[in-house]
């Protein structure tokens, strides 16, 4: 992500969103009320002849909208921010949606009543990301290979190759250079200078791969991990991250570290130690100033309660961490009621 322009006397920031994390960031900073200024398309209003057979032509514009809602689509790797247009050459009043990509260059101007900390933390946190490095998983077996990204909101899905393997050995032994061939094929188109590739998986066919990848691919293969695991699939892939085997590649990673933490939060509850959860016993907490980490989920930050905390938490200087919902940490921190805080003593 790239700050284009800040202007914090006038509550104003303009960003240029460059990846799918960057999308997914902006998804937890633009929040109802807020107004966004993006150019866009949208039908010129002066095609508004009924008696006109054609369609009626897009206009390109810059618009002003109020935000009533906004929607990170994972799988489609776009957001959605919809809301009532307050600036522009027509339309005040109506609807407007921008969809916003990674690859679509489209600057955002955020203006808000109040920026929070948090929000300004997620900012300066992206625009950080952007040189940092990504990994790659291959998680596979003798009979299918998974291929993954870790991105900072979380393990994203790409593609599950079959390996076509028969019982036969010559056969088998094609099918498998096939299947291999097939693997390495998007390898190729995912990775770049700061991918990380790690290929996890149960049995022998995780090292196949690595020993044919490294010589007949030694440039790609040549900072590659191997790591065991007792499944193979997205299953593999969140063992491995569970695992910190990736941690030292991918320490900034925000997976890698709201894992971490969260394990610690359930750590601590297991042995009866250093933590509070739940959002009365957080408060208490809080204006004890026991808290050393307030650990909330995003669904909560978006409600009053949260926000509350939150603020509570930086009047006493407490760090805080905002863990995504919708990996597996997340989850088990909503099990929790989306929020714990690890403590500096016990109250």
């Amino acid at each position: 992500m790239k700050v284009i322009h800040k202007d914090l006397d006038h509550n104003l920031i303009k960003i240029l969103p460059e990846t799918l994390d960057d999308i997914w960031h902006l998804s937890n900073i633009i929040q109802p009320n807020d107004l966004v200024r993006a150019v866009t398309f949208r039908t010129d209003d002066q095609a508004t002849d009924k008696v006109r057979t054609k369609k009626a032509s897009k206009k390109k514009m810059k618009l002003g909208i109020r935000v009533e809602q906004v929607k990170f689509h994972e799988f489609s790797d776009r957001l959605r921010i919809h809301g009532v247009i307050e600036e522009g050459p027509q339309d005040l009043g109506s609807y407007h949606t921008f969809n916003v990509t990674a690859d679509s260059n489209d600057k955002l101007t955020i203006v808000k009543d109040e920026w929070k900390p948090h929000e300004l933390q997620r900012i300066d946190e992206a625009v950080k990301q952007t040189s940092q490095s990504f990994v790659l998983f291959v998680s596979l077996d003798n009979d299918e290979a998974t291929i993954a990204v870790l991105r900072q909101s979380g393990v994203q899905w790409i593609t599950d190759i079959p390996s076509h393997q028969s019982g036969k050995q010559y056969e088998s032994e094609n099918k498998e250079k096939q299947y291999f061939g097939e693997i390495i094929r998007i390898i190729k188109e995912k990775m770049t200078e700061k991918t990380t590739l790690v290929i996890v998986g149960p049995g022998f066919t995780r090292d196949h791969l690595m020993k044919y990848g490294k010589q007949e691919y030694p440039s790609l293969f040549e900072k590659s991990l191997v790591f065991p695991t007792g499944n193979a699939g997205m299953n593999g892939v969140h063992e491995a991250v569970k695992s910190g085997v990736v941690e030292h590649v991918a320490k900034e990673n925000r997976v890698v570290m709201e894992t971490k933490i969260v394990d610690k939060v359930f750590a601590e509850i297991k042995q009866n130690g250093l933590v509070a959860y739940g959002f009365e016993d957080v408060q208490r907490a809080i204006e004890a100033s026991a808290v050393d980490l307030l650990v909330i989920a995003d669904s909560v930050v978006r409600t009053k309660k949260g926000d509350t905390l939150l603020q509570q938490a930086d009047e006493i200087q407490s760090d805080f961490i905002i863990v995504n919902s919708m990996h597996d940490a997340g989850k088990k921190l909503e099990g929790l009621g989306g929020i714990a805080a690890l403590l500096r003593f016990k109250i």
